[in-house]
């Protein structure tokens, strides 16, 4: 199945600027609704993202106003690839999709027409129209109608009947139609470029149309208040964009080697036996940044066995951790961190190993906490055999 998209999007989108007032806690860019950001991305562009994985689609049309031209350039430099056609829109709705029917390749049987405003279509749904639309002119999909319905005919209010509601559904898109019969219901309709869907075009030349229900959220964005519903709904269900990683470290202490914590060597008569420089402190931090983006430990990203990383600073472990982090797009926020060590006492350099740090993971000072204890004579730090170090690393999405 190979198929044409249809995007129109050329409303001035009235009522949505009439909608923001004051009150909006959602600040307001371009001139159209389509413009705005939601989930950190334009409308318009969120909408065409949703159908751009599809190998079924083959092109993809939007129809824009004369209005929105240049500021769609803008927006959508760099992102709008050689599939996506831009074409001038009509007066209403159905005048969009003629106009960009027209563009639309001879060759491609199907046409799919979905609301530049509808960005939260998910896969699935468009791939439950793309399937049952073999032997039909077109499908629509569509939810069932839940409200009870009154038809209501005299001017004074007084309801007339309410209307069976079980054979009722809500008209959405995406709409599938055979191309060369959405072209004849154009052309065979007086009244077609004031028809409000693809379906009510394709009923009215007795063309067999067929709804999908689907039970999702899928709405068509009028005003503010749909927007800043959308952006809550967008949060509530994406991945949070905060994690926390733990890092634990042990060295043993001995004679003849250096003690190094946070990067900075601390003047004691035993230092940390490793095959690296040591440094629990940093090994901890390194480990937590790991933990946080799912990449094992240091164990395994800098072997005991492997003579390259023998007497290696920490901080160059550290560097490379955290550079790979950035690469997955995660950054430290905050650093929590205990050292437990009985001698020497700590307090003297607690402030520079809190400065060390915080440069090397380039934060504020502030987010960096360094905290020290002794195990008051008990267990291998208690006797002076090992320092331990316990580290919990904050880290955001960026």
């Amino acid at each position: 199945m190979r198929v044409s998209l249809i995007v129109p999007a050329a409303g001035l989108g009235t009522r949505f600027l009439e909608s923001v007032g004051s009150h909006s806690r959602k600040k307001i860019s371009g001139s159209s609704k389509l413009l705005n950001t939601l989930g950190g991305e334009p409308v318009l562009l969120k909408t065409i993202n949703a159908f751009r994985g599809l190998p079924e689609i083959c092109e993809i049309i939007v129809a824009i106003s004369p209005e929105m031209k240049s500021e769609v350039k803008s927006f959508f430099s760099g992102h709008a690839d050689g599939c996506v056609r831009w074409v001038i829109g009509g007066r209403t709705r159905a005048e969009s999709v003629w106009n960009a029917l027209g563009k639309t390749s001879p060759d491609l049987e199907w046409v799919l027409v979905h609301d530049g405003a509808r960005p939260l279509v998910t896969e699935r749904d468009i791939r439950k129209v793309l399937r049952a639309a073999k032997g039909w002119d077109g499908v629509i999909l569509a939810r069932k109608v839940v409200p009870t319905i009154k038809r209501v005919l005299k001017p004074d209010g007084h309801i007339e009947t309410t209307v069976d509601r079980s054979v009722l559904y809500e008209a959405e898109t995406p709409q599938m139609v055979r191309r060369d019969v959405l072209i004849r219901a154009y052309k065979n309709n007086p009244d077609a470029m004031i028809a409000t869907d693809e379906a009510g075009l394709l009923e009215v030349i007795g063309a067999r149309v067929r709804v999908v229900p689907h039970d999702g959220w899928n709405p068509k964005l009028t005003t503010i208040k749909d927007l800043e519903l959308a952006e809550a709904m967008l949060g509530k269900n994406k991945e949070p964009d905060f994690r926390v990683g733990i890092g634990f470290d042990t060295h043993r202490l001995v004679v003849g080697r250096k003690l190094w914590l946070g990067g900075m060597v601390i003047p004691a008569s035993k230092g940390s036996l490793g095959h690296s420089d040591g440094d629990a402190l940093l090994h901890s931090i390194a480990d937590a940044m790991l933990g946080v983006i799912g990449k094992g430990d240091i164990g395994e990203w800098f072997s005991d066995r492997d003579r390259r990383w023998e007497n290696m600073k920490s901080s160059v472990i550290v560097k490379t951790v955290l550079d790979e982090a950035k690469k997955t797009g995660w950054t430290p926020y905050h650093v929590d961190s205990n050292i437990i060590l009985q001698t020497p006492r700590l307090g003297p350099y607690k402030k520079q190993i809190r400065t060390r740090v915080a440069r090397l993971l380039d934060l504020p000072i502030e987010n960096v906490s360094i905290k020290a204890r002794t195990r008051e004579g008990l267990g291998p730090e208690g006797e002076g055999l090992a320092v331990t170090c316990q580290v919990v690393v904050a880290m955001k999405k960026v």
